[in-house]
Order: C-alpha cells, then sequence, then structure tokens
C-alpha cells in the first residue's frame, strides 16, 4: 500500500491544476445546462400532450424524463469522457515537461493513475451536478430504484471506458489534435458503424432483429437496452411522445417494441459492462507502457500485477457468464 501514497500528492496537484481552467468550468456549465434544457424540453412536451386531452399518468410523464435524461446523459457522457483525459500526456509533450517529469520519483504507474483518477473525479462532480435534474423524475413517480442503479451504472462504466480511451490515444500520439482526431473518429465509427451494421443485416434477414452482438460495443445501445426495462403502465400515450419510440433507433437486435410497449428484451448492458471493463484493462497496461520514455515493452512488476488482475478479471467473468451472457441472447451449456 506504501507504493501507492505518493499517487495521491499527484492526484491533488493534477486536480487542482484542471480545475482552475476555463475547461473545467466550461464543460460543467455545458453538461449541466444540456441537461436542464432536456428535460425542460420534455416536460413541455409532455405538458402539450396534456393540453390536448391525452389521457396521461403521473408515472408516464415520470416515464419520458427519465428514458430522454438518461440518453442525454449517456450521449454527453460518451463524448466529454475521453475529452478531459485527451491531452493529459500529450500536453506534457508539448509544453516540454514530460522530460521533467523523467527524473522526479514518479513512476510511470502513479504518473498515469494519477491523470485517470483526474478525469474520474471530475466526471463524479458533473454526474453529482445533475442530481437535481434527475430528483424532477422521481416527483412523478414511474422509476424504480432498479432503474435508476442500472442507468447508474452504464454512466459509470462509459465514464471509466471513455476516460482511459482519451488518455490512451493522448499517450498514443503525443499530440493533443493528432489525439482527438483519432478519438472521435473511432467514436462515431463505433456507434454510427455498429448501428449501420444492425440494420443492414435487419434489412438483409426480413426485418429481423438482429443478433446483439452487433451493438454491443454501441454505449447508447447499452444505456437503450437497461431503459428498455423500465416500462410504462400500458394506457393510451399518443403521438412520438410514447417513452419506448424515444428507444427504436438504438435498440437493433436489443428489444422487440409491440404496439404498447416491449415485448421481448434482452439484457445488453451486461455483456456491454463487461467488455468495456476488460478493454478499459487493456487500454490502461498499454497507456502505462506508452507513458515510458524508453523501453516501452520491457516486462516489469507492474505487467504482473495488471496481468494477474486481468486473469482475475477473466475468471470472474467466466464465473458469472450465465448474468452477462445473457446480454447477447446466449444461454451458457448446462444452465
Amino acid at each position: 500500500m506504501s507504493g501507492w501514497r505518493p499517487t495521491v500528492p499527484v492526484l491533488f496537484k493534477e486536480f487542482k491544476v484542471f480545475m482552475r481552467g476555463s475547461r473545467a468550468a466550461l464543460m460543467l456549465a455545458v453538461y449541466v445546462g444540456l441537461a436542464t434544457i432536456a428535460a425542460r424540453l420534455l416536460t413541455s412536451a409532455v405538458l402539450e400532450q396534456l393540453d390536448r386531452g391525452a389521457p396521461l399518468l403521473s408515472a408516464q410523464i415520470g416515464q419520458v424524463l427519465f428514458i430522454g435524461i438518461s440518453l442525454g446523459l449517456q450521449a454527453l457522457t460518451v463524448f466529454l469522457s475521453p475529452a478531459i483525459t485527451l491531452n493529459a500526456i500529450s500536453h506534457e509533450y508539448e509544453r516540454g515537461a514530460f522530460e521533467m517529469l523523467l527524473v522526479t520519483p514518479v513512476p510511470p504507474l502513479q504518473f498515469v493513475i494519477g491523470k485517470l483518477a483526474t478525469g474520474l473525479v471530475f466526471l463524479l462532480l458533473l454526474q453529482l451536478a445533475v442530481v437535481p435534474v434527475f430528483a424532477v423524475v422521481t416527483l412523478f413517480g414511474g422509476v424504480t430504484v432498479a432503474d435508476i442503479a442500472r442507468v447508474a451504472g452504464i454512466l459509470m462504466i462509459t465514464m471509466l471506458a471513455g476516460s482511459v480511451f482519451g488518455l490512451f490515444c493522448s499517450a498514443l500520439t503525443r499530440q493533443t489534435y493528432s489525439a482527438v482526431l483519432l478519438c472521435y473518429a473511432v467514436l462515431f465509427t463505433l456507434i454510427g458503424g455498429t448501428l449501420f451494421a444492425a440494420s443492414v443485416w435487419s434489412l438483409v434477414n426480413g426485418m429481423q432483429l438482429a443478433p446483439p452482438v452487433f451493438v454491443v460495443a454501441n454505449p447508447l445501445s447499452a444505456m437503450g437496452a437497461a431503459l428498455s426495462e423500465a416500462q410504462p403502465p400500458v394506457v393510451s400515450f399518443t403521438g412520438g411522445l410514447r417513452p419506448l419510440a424515444l428507444l427504436i433507433p438504438l435498440t437493433r437486435g436489443v428489444a422487440n417494441l409491440g404496439g404498447v410497449g416491449i415485448t421481448d428484451s434482452v439484457p445488453l448492458y451486461r455483456a456491454t459492462a463487461v467488455l468495456y471493463a476488460g478493454m478499459s484493462l487493456l487500454l490502461l497496461w498499454a497507456t502505462i507502457h506508452l507513458a515510458l520514455p524508453r523501453r516501452r515493452w520491457r516486462l516489469t512488476t507492474v505487467d504482473a500485477a495488471m496481468a494477474l488482475l486481468l486473469l482475475g478479471g477473466v475468471v470472474l467473468a467466466y464465473g458469472f457468464r450465465h448474468w452477462w451472457l445473457a446480454g447477447l441472447g446466449v444461454v451458457p451449456a448446462g444452465a
């Protein structure tokens, strides 16, 4: 444990430097502002339905707000999470400070962990800042503690994966501009490409649901799958404002939407969480080596520890395979 103590001063120093800049305030304002605007627009749309005499229940209003806000927060988290760490390492190279870090007693592991922890702490601050927006949903009901826990879990694993990926791009390119291009090119390809591939498969196969494996890496589809389990009461809900109608573009291969709700769905978010956890560990491992100035791929005790951690994760995933394979629509042998 004593080896981790120097990481705490690194974290405090990085966090103070990060919060002093205008970027942190801008991100906080954008995140909270867009979440508030989304909640306001959804509330106005619901009130408009009420003015037209639509028979809406309070629980349905809560469902609309919950689904809309959750999808909006997930989209913001997907693109903001890597932005926080994209220049964490490349900036040190660009300002010529990385050579100075080489003469300090801080090893690459603590340097990388300090950068990553700074981003994660700030992302947690963003989530706490939007709690009052989510509090509006609880006033109307229709949302259970399990629904909120699923959404919070998906947001957390997305924050971790996004932060690690941004840090990896920063260490790989060592140029902020190149890191931004690489990161967002991959993100747009991942989100758009998986949905496009699932849609093409459905067209070729008579509009059947595509296998969930097509969208397992898509963070928006994972959130859509988590929200698909929060079904509203079966009463009249007119127009495109139906809560589940918001999920149609994201649930390719995940949920079959019937006339009154979801007739069949798979918990895709479970497999996505396992995939993101494994990829985060591998990318963090690679980032630690990329941060080394020389002899990057020489094996050290850190590699042994990371290998043991990865092996433990594989064993844990195998032990709970029935839980996460259900997210791919697969029933393991002997189940």
